[in-house]
């Protein structure tokens, strides 16, 4: 720590303070109005301290939950308190129908019991504790019309969430994928309650949704510190919320405008853009897929970290979680972390989805984002942070721990300092391929052997080999090996966290490492449909073919590089 008291001395308390209860005061639900009147507040503070930026503008499709409701009619009336879903469909008149309860354990049956669970959905309104993407999409095409999600954890409070399967706004291509049935959440007691009543006879509800959709048009606000290269680091987070969202996610927004008034007044090596994205909530991610979209070749060729920050400075969050590739040296982040909580990191997480991941197909080697939670005793709620007020109307200041703010700042600060000075970019490559070869073996060990994973792993072997090369080398020219670094990185970034193009993005369900590979896990001829099976296994092969071929691409350019600076 005595070594970053330079750079902690810098951070003003009362300016985090001051950011978070004005932004704390408005619903900044993206597009609406209030929401427009905390970008004009950041761009205020840029202005104020004589940061340059850009207020850009663009339109996006945005869906707005606004109200929900279940009303049981038989065998009893019985009103329960509910909560729409963002991109859930619109049916403020109500829809009737009867109830099925999916005990969501899918995994365990045989197929002709997975086959006969779903088609017991069909004109049914399920009850279920799964709402991911993919599961709703699910049910939707076995005939269901509609969902009600009971929440996991305890707490009286109905979290907002959203149901929205295409990342940012839709294409013409996936427009069709939009979830078509309503989906609403309720509590855990209430939906005990709903599930007393099932065992016992049949019941009846009618579901009530209204859902805002439609185009809107935003600001999405860049601020821009140069450096003394082209290279940058790009910091990001959600300035939209549901409600006020203090912790989720004013604290954040606090802890840029920090960031970018400290770092304005300091020289740097590498440049630092800091984006604040609207319709994280309501849109999936459309700020930083639009963002992406539109400066993807400065992105490519220049960008060569990305941070996202979210819900930092939250109160009971003292334990720091570091989430990356894999790729970036995790000794340079336990360092760091250490030197502000005294103790390393127990655990490293993969990058999820939510954290506006829409940067894999530009060649960007770092990516990282701080995870914020309680100490295991005390984590109760099922929440991303435990935190039973999260995505609700709650989340207001006084949910805010102003001295883990500092921490977190001081811990951001730190980390882009060195990142923009540092003359080798901290990257680890043989741990980030030894940690797919363990993926990989996962996944051939615990699957048919129709899926032939031997090319796979033969090509893993052979970059092994030619990263070991490269390592024993000398660095003679440290920008023209941070661009290889970023060639490389931004290639196995986009190998291990996606399956789309370059150009797109995949959908928003949840996704574990090597998404194109990752789909065959458990999978036999014994357990799944013919059909499913034929379906999964012509996905492989052409994911397979993917993966082999730019590894192929990665080795040519190292070999290249090798032979120019030998």
């Amino acid at each position: 720590m005595e070594k970053y008291i330079k750079l902690l001395d810098l951070i003003d308390k009362d300016l985090l303070y001051q950011h978070v209860n004005t932004l704390s005061q408005w619903e900044r639900l993206t597009g609406e109005a209030e929401a427009e009147k905390a970008v004009d507040y950041i761009v205020e503070e840029l202005e104020r301290n004589h940061i340059q930026y850009n207020r850009y503008h663009f339109d996006g499709y945005f869906s707005d939950p606004i109200h929900g409701q279940v009303s049981v009619t038989a065998p009893e009336k019985l009103d329960i308190r509910a909560k729409t879903r963002s991109f859930g469909l619109h049916i403020p008149k109500g829809l009737k129908g009867n109830l099925f309860y999916d005990s969501d354990s899918e995994k365990t049956r045989s197929v002709n019991e997975s086959t006969d669970r779903f088609e017991k959905m069909n004109d049914k309104i399920v009850v279920s504790w799964n709402y991911y993407e993919d599961y709703v999409k699910k049910i939707e095409n076995a005939g269901a019309i509609g969902l009600i999600h009971i929440w996991p954890s305890k707490e009286e409070a109905i979290h907002e969430e959203t149901v929205g399967t295409v990342w940012g706004t839709p294409t013409i291509d996936n427009v069709d994928q939009l979830t078509k049935i309503p989906v609403v959440g309720i509590n855990n007691s209430d939906g005990l309650q709903l599930l007393k009543l099932l065992r016992d006879e049949e019941v009846t509800v009618v579901l009530k949704t209204v859902v805002k959709n439609g185009i809107k048009s935003v600001s999405l606000p860049v601020a821009t510190i140069p450096g003394e290269t082209d290279e940058y680091i790009l910091i990001s987070g959600h300035y939209d919320s549901w409600h006020k969202g203090a912790t989720d996610n004013a604290t954040a927004n606090a802890l840029m405008l920090e960031l970018a008034r400290i770092l304005s007044n300091k020289p740097h090596k590498r440049g630092i853009q800091i984006a604040w994205w609207p319709g994280h909530s309501n849109g999936r991610y459309a700020g930083s897929a639009w963002y992406c979209d539109h400066f993807w070749q400065d992105i490519n060729e220049h960008c060569v970290a990305h941070i996202n920050i979210d819900f930092p400075g939250t109160k009971g969050n003292v334990n720091v979680v570091p989430r990356f590739t894999s790729l970036e040296d995790a000794q340079f982040l336990k360092d760091i972390i250490a030197s502000f909580t005294d103790k390393e990191p127990t655990r490293f997480e993969n990058l999820p989805r939510g954290a506006d991941q829409s940067f894999w197909g530009t060649n960007i080697p770092i990516h990282l984002m701080m995870k914020y939670e309680p100490i295991q005793e005390e984590k109760i709620y099922q929440t991303p942070g435990g935190n039973w007020w999260w995505h609700t109307e709650e989340d207001l200041p006084d949910k805010v721990d102003f001295d883990l703010l500092f921490r977190d700042t001081g811990i951001h600060l730190v980390l882009v300092n060195e990142l923009t000075n540092v003359n080798i970019l901290p990257l680890n490559l043989l741990d980030f391929i030894a940690t797919s070869k363990k993926i990989m073996n996962e996944l051939d060990n615990h699957s048919d052997k129709a899926f032939d994973f031997t090319v796979v792993h033969e090509s893993f072997d052979k970059l092994t080999e030619v990263i070991r090369d490269l390592l024993g080398k000398e660095v003679r020219d440290a920008k023209k090996y941070n661009k290889l670094l970023k060639t490389i990185g931004g290639t196995l970034n986009r190998l291990k966290f996606s399956y789309s193009s370059k150009y797109d993005y995949d959908n928003t369900f949840p996704f574990r490492p090597y998404p194109g590979l990752a789909k065959v896990k458990d999978m036999y001829r014994g357990n799944s449909s013919p059909e499913e099976f034929l379906f999964t296994l012509t996905f492989f092969v052409r994911q397979r073919n993917r993966i082999v071929k730019e590894i192929q691409e990665i080795i040519k350019e190292i070999n290249r590089y090798l032979f120019r600076y030998r």
